[in-house]
Formats: C-alpha cells, structure tokens, sequence
C-alpha cells in the first residue's frame, strides 16, 4: 500500500501528455537538453583539465626547465583565481550598494553589504598563499580539481545566496542546521570541497575522472536550480541574481576551457604556435614609414616609432570625430526638417541623399571622397586661392587664415566666460530652499558652501573656467610633444572635479536665476555681449593678428623661383588640412548626417498632432 502510494504521488508529478507534441515538448527534449549539456560540460572540463595539468607540471632538469608549457604557481593561481574571482564578483554585485554606503561615511553598514565579496576576496588570498607557499598539490588531480572545483562551489554559494546571512555573527551564534538548511549546504559545499581537494588520491573514482564528477556536480545543480528559479517562487532581486549564478554555472565549462586555451597557446610546445599567441609589442618600438596629418601633433616618418604615431593617430581621430559630430549635428538637422518640407524638389532632395548616403558603405565612401578630391582638385602650382587669400587649396590640402596668437584666442574667451558669470551672478536669486551639506563626502562635492549662496554659486563659475584654463594649458603639450600625458590627466581630473561641483550646485537649486526678459532687458544684454564680442575679437587682433597661408616659390630668398617642386606653404602660416583629414571629415559627417536626419524626421513627426496645432495658434511654425 505503501508503495502504491508513493508511486500515486510520482505519477502525479509528471506532466500530462495528449499528443506525440506534448510528449516530444514535456519528455524528450528536456532528456536531449540533459544529455547535450552533459556532453558539453565533460568536454570542455576535460580539455581545460589537461591544459591545466600541462602548464602546472614542472620539468626542472639541471636548472632548466624541460616543460616549454610551464607557468609558474605564481602565474597560473592569480590568472585563473583571478577570473573566478572577478565573475563571483560580478554575479553578487555588491560593490554599488557598499558605496553608496560609503558615501554616507556608514562604515558598518558598507561592510555589511559587501560581506560576501569581502569573503570570496578572502578566500581567493588564502588560496593564493596555500598554493604558493603551503600546499603541493599534484598537477595532475589535485591542482585541476581545486580550481575548477573552486569555482564549482563558488557557483553553488551565489546559488544559495546566503553568504551575507551565514557571516553576520547573531546568525553565527543562532545557527541552528535543522531550521538552516541552506546555510549547512553552503558551509558544507566548502567544507567537502577542501576535504575532498586534500584526500582526492584516496578516492579514485574522483581522481581518475575530474572531468566527469565535476560535470555531474554541475548538472545537478544545474538541473535543481533551473526548476527552482521557473517556479519564480522568489523575490524579483533574489531570482535576477540566482539566474545571473545559474547562467555563471552553466557557462563554467566554456569560460574556463577559453582561458586556458588561450594560456596554453601562449605557451604551446609548437614554437611556431607560440610566436603566434605571445603577446609582445617590441614592433611598435620600430620606426613608422608612412606619413599622417601633422597637426597639432608633428611626427617624422622614418625618424619618429610606431607609438609615438599611435599617439598622434588616437589624437587625429578624436579631432575629427568631435569636428564630425558638430558638423553631421547641423546638417542631419536641416536635412531632417527639409525632408518634411511642403516643397516637393526640396523634400524629395532631402529623401535622396537620406537613402543614398544611409546604404552607401563608410568605406566605400571615405574610398570615393578621397580619391576624387585628389583627381578633382587643382594642383598645388596652380595656385587657388579663395577669399582674398583667407584659403588655399588644391590637392595636397587646404590652408585656411587663422588667429597669430592662440594664447591670445584663450584669454579672449576666458573674460567672455568670466562676463557670463559675472551677468548669472547679477540675475541670481535667493533660492526658496537652501541645502545644506552634512557629510564630509557633501562638503567635498560643495567646497564653498560655507561663504553663503550667492558667493558660493559665483566661486563655482569661476573655478570651472580656471580649471578648464588650467586643463588646456596641459593639453597642448601633451597633443602637441612627446610627453605631458600625467600632467594632463591631472588637469583633466581638477576639470571634472569643477564639473562635478558646479552638478551638484545645480542639483541642490543654489543657481536659481531670474533673467529680465522684457525688451529693454534683452536689449540691454544684447549691447553688452555685442560690445564684449567686438572688445575680445579687436584685441585678439591688434595683439595677435592674423596667419595668413604664405605661398612660398623662393625659400633661400636669393631672389631666383625655386623649381615647382619644393613649392609649398611657409611653416607656420595658416593652418593646414591633409586630404586624409579632409576625406574622414567629409565621409564620416555626409554618412552620419543620414541617420540624424532620419532621427530628427522621426521626432518631430512623433509630436501628437494636437502640438502642432497649438503651435501654430501662437503664430509659430509647425516646423
């Protein structure tokens, strides 16, 4: 009777099968998922389990090492421990909670949040020492099973999700196993598993076949979680981290047999093999043989390595990346509106270039503009000039007229900044509420709190235009020399401080400002900044003056025109445009533009039509 009743209760676990369809959906293919999975976990177990075991062994004769795979204890247990150790730490995810903590100088409080990622680090220094100094673990079954038994166990503990509950010490002095059945499986987990790692010669089962015993500890803990999670009979935080530990678990076998292959080519008994996969950069030490733009950053082809022309590449491209952005900004934009133009040739232009330019590959157009712009444009003996001068171009580049003084150009711009703060200050007002900062980490973030609203909103304008002076003055130099990289990156981390300050300023509504719109007021704002404009751009002329591009056919000055050839625009004068800059400029703008165009379109036909309606009720225009 006893029997038939369990069998009764087994049977009623089973699903219920109608079809050939709900019997393939309900038990084959839950059977064939099991039987790949197992197929896949002892796969890649056993392949991660050799390269281990290759690498750990050591060959030692004579004082040389006859093992071309060997890496050292040292090596091998901050790589690998280091990689679980980081995925444990990315599946708990504790670190925003402890800062946050943090930021409220709740040290108790920080520490409790992070306790479990404060123990795995812990435990990744302890095992790191027992390695290296304790323990000689056989590279053969100890040494495999301890690290991907380790991260086995590290899987089956952010599975329980009771790290931060087991290490608090009322639960320590509480602890009763009948009513903590999940704190017992997690201390038992790791108690097994050191156990285990320390007797595993006594156990041949285990020993012989790692690979398979570590495959069937996770597809059991695959299995069990898997049902338990579907049954989502858990807190939402509590089942997003458990999926993260299970999709961890499931991905073990792969994660590790990937870094392992890869240490192990590194190191592979192929010498071929291993020239390969070494990682060296010795080459970049060796000169550059081609020529790039050689502005603001001046290398020498043949002369200058490969490192300093990586340097003026990265910089060349976050020059016309950012010139790009503004120039794709303002031409997506009009082609946008004029998409939706009532015009039919305007509106059908737009539509034109909008598809024509979104399905033409960058590369084939950055292909197409830079070698018809050096077919189609004149010779540089054919001397063009535009403008009066004010630009040269031809096929070598284009050299427009700038300012003679660039100090000059950023001290102009300082005293605007400086008349902007000095009118926002005149405009602001008492703000109804005034936040006051009470930690140290407040009083960081608002360092002139203590002088009173208005002078602390003032100081705050002016300690971002003096950080971003500061900031400049130490960019030049590192765009434009060798060196100067730690200088700017600390003038870049002061302008993010100021920036930082001024958010926080603006956030705890210190910069409340009342503007005096009528038409006297505009009209007394627009005479001071029209006047302030023509003062700056007059002295930044008188001072500095203009750079005109100088066309040079006698560079010896003896009164003879040099040949054609070694013409060519004095250094210094005008400010040059390569045909490589030219080309990425034009491609990367006429190609994005296509898309900002497409997004602007989409937005304005987004608005409801009631908003239109309205606009036009207040004589605006519907575009």
């Amino acid at each position: 009777m006893v029997f038939q009743g369990l069998r009764g209760s087994f049977v009623d676990l089973l699903p219920v099968t109608h079809s050939y369809r709900d019997y393939l959906r309900a038990y084959i293919a839950p059977l064939l998922g099991i039987y790949l999975f197992w197929l896949y976990s002892n796969k890649f177990l056993g392949m991660s389990v050799s390269y281990l075991s290759t690498m750990a062994r050591d060959i030692t004769i004579a004082g040389a090492q006859m093992n071309t795979s060997y890496y050292p204890m040292e090596g091998l247990a901050l790589i690998v421990g280091g990689i679980i150790l980081i995925c444990f730490l990315l599946v708990q995810n504790e670190i925003p909670a402890a800062l946050r903590e943090l930021r409220k100088l709740d040290i108790q409080n920080a520490l409790s949040e992070c306790s479990s990622s404060i123990f795995a680090i812990l435990c990744f220094v302890i095992s790191y020492f027992l390695l290296t100094n304790v323990l000689e673990l056989s590279p053969g079954s100890q040494l495999p099973f301890f690290f991907f038994g380790g991260a086995i166990v590290s899987g089956v503990l952010l599975l329980q999700n009771n790290l931060g509950e087991i290490l608090s010490w009322n639960n320590i002095r509480s602890l009763r196993p009948r009513e903590n059945l999940g704190a017992l499986i997690s201390i038992g987990s790791i108690v097994v598993f050191a156990g285990l790692t320390l007797n595993l010669s006594m156990i041949p089962a285990i020993s012989q076949n790692i690979s398979s015993f570590l495959s069937a500890v996770i597809l059991l803990t695959v299995i069990y979680w898997g049902l338990r999670i579907s049954q989502e009979g858990m807190k939402p935080d509590v089942q997003a981290k458990r999926t993260a530990a299970l999709a961890y678990l499931m991905l073990l076998p792969f994660i590790l047999y990937l870094l392992l292959r890869v240490l192990y080519l590194m190191h592979d008994p192929d010498p071929v093999m291993q020239n390969r996969w070494e990682v060296k950069f010795d080459f970049m030490d060796k000169v550059n043989t081609f020529k790039i733009n050689p502005w603001p950053m001046e290398v020498v082809a043949n002369f200058d390595s490969r490192w300093l022309f990586l340097k003026a590449a990265i910089i060349n491209s976050v020059r016309v990346t950012l010139l790009s952005i503004v120039l794709c900004l303002i031409l997506g934009t009009i082609v946008g509106v004029t998409r939706l133009s009532s015009n039919k040739l305007a509106s059908t232009m737009a539509t034109v270039y909008v598809e024509v330019f979104r399905n033409l590959p960058l590369a084939v157009l950055l292909f197409l503009i830079a070698t018809q712009f050096g077919q189609q444009a004149p010779l540089f003996i054919d001397e063009t000039f535009l403008f009066g001068g004010a630009v040269f171009y031809s096929n070598q580049g284009i050299w427009f007229v700038t300012v003679g003084s660039y100090p000059v150009l950023v001290m102009g711009i300082a005293v605007l900044a400086l008349l902007r703060a000095g009118l926002r200050h005149m405009d602001r007002i008492e703000p109804r509420f005034i936040v006051t900062p009470n930690t140290p980490f407040e009083h960081l973030r608002r360092p002139f709190s203590i002088l009173g609203w208005k002078a602390e909103a003032l100081l705050v304008d002016i300690s971002l235009i003096a950080a971003a002076l500061v900031f400049i003055k130490y960019l030049v130099p590192f765009v434009s020399t060798h060196g100067g990289g730690t200088s700017a990156a600390l003038a870049m981390a002061l302008l993010v401080y100021a920036l930082a300050v001024i958010s926080k300023v603006d956030d705890d509504g210190i910069n409340s400002l009342q503007i005096d719109d009528s038409e006297s007021g505009l009209r007394k704002r627009f005479t001071i900044w029209i006047a302030a404009f023509s003062v700056v751009a007059g002295a930044v002329y008188s001072i500095g003056g203009l750079s005109w591009p100088e066309y040079l056919k006698d560079w010896n000055g003896d009164g003879i025109i040099d040949a054609p050839g070694s013409w060519d625009i004095a250094e210094g004068t005008g400010f040059e445009l390569t045909p490589f800059f030219l080309a990425m400029m034009l491609g990367l703008t006429l190609f994005t533009a296509s898309t900002v165009a497409e997004i602007v379109r989409g937005s304005i036909q987004a608005l409801p039509r009631g908003q239109v309606e309205a606009a036009i009720s207040l004589a605006l225009n519907p575009f």
